[in-house]
């Protein structure tokens, strides 16, 4: 999974990753189902910034949009 530039910040400060930050333009989301471990990159950025577990799975995800 990869937030966009906008959602860098708050993720690296503990927040929660919300739909919008993966569904811009900056974002990006491989297709996995729900509670599935995932890392979290930032656009832009060469490593990753955390770690979580899929609440939804992608589809569902692409769904709230």
């Amino acid at each position: 999974m990869q937030v966009d530039k906008g959602g860098i910040k708050f993720v690296v400060g503990g927040a929660n990753v919300m739909a919008p930050g993966l569904l811009t333009a900056g974002g990006y989301m491989d297709d996995v189902e729900a509670d599935k471990v995932v890392i979290i990159t930032g656009e832009g950025k060469e490593t990753a910034m955390a770690v979580g577990v899929t609440k939804l799975s992608t589809a569902e995800i692409r769904e709230q949009k």
